[in-house]
C-alpha cells in the first residue's frame, strides 16, 4: 500500500529569542531602569497551514503580535521562521514547541507537551504582547 501525502499542507516553524533585564531586579522604581540584558534561550512555535490559500509571511505577521512581548524586565521576539513539510520536526528532541491552532472564535490557541518528569500538556488562548487567557494544564495520571 502506498502512502499518500497531502502536498497542499505544510507547517511554519517560528524561532524566538528571550532576553531578561537583570538590571530591573535591582531597580528601586526611581529614575531609569538599569539595563543589563542577558540572552535566555527562546521558544519554538509551529503553525500548520494550507499552501494554496495562505502565505507563510502573512501567517507570521498575524501571530507576531501574539508571540512578541517587550517590557522593562523581559523580551521575546521572533528571530527566524521556516516552512517545512508536515512530517519534518526540525527542533531538538528535548524541546517542547508550542503548536498553534485556531479555535471556533478565530483565536489562536498555543498547546505544548510538558517536560518529561511532569507529562501532560498545557494550553492557552494567545493575546497581544505575549499575554495569555484561559490557561489549562492537564497532567498525566501516574499509577
Amino acid at each position: 500500500m502506498r502512502e499518500v501525502f497531502d502536498m497542499t499542507k505544510a507547517k511554519i516553524v517560528i524561532g524566538t529569542q528571550h532576553r531578561e533585564n537583570y538590571g530591573a531586579h535591582d531597580w528601586d522604581g526611581k529614575g531609569e531602569v538599569p539595563q543589563y540584558w542577558k540572552y535566555k534561550g527562546g521558544s519554538t512555535y509551529v503553525v500548520e497551514f494550507d499552501l494554496n490559500s495562505q502565505s507563510a509571511k502573512d501567517i507570521v505577521a498575524e501571530v507576531k503580535p501574539l508571540i512578541e512581548s517587550f517590557s522593562q524586565g523581559f523580551e521575546e521576539y521572533i528571530i527566524d521562521y521556516s516552512v517545512v513539510d508536515l512530517d519534518v520536526t526540525p527542533w531538538e528532541e528535548w524541546e517542547f514547541p508550542y503548536f498553534l491552532t485556531r479555535n471556533f472564535y478565530g483565536n489562536y490557541i498555543a498547546e505544548r507537551g510538558l517536560y518529561y518528569n511532569e507529562g501532560g500538556t498545557e494550553s492557552y488562548v494567545m493575546l497581544p504582547e505575549g499575554e495569555r487567557a484561559e490557561y489549562h494544564r492537564n497532567l498525566k495520571e501516574v499509577a
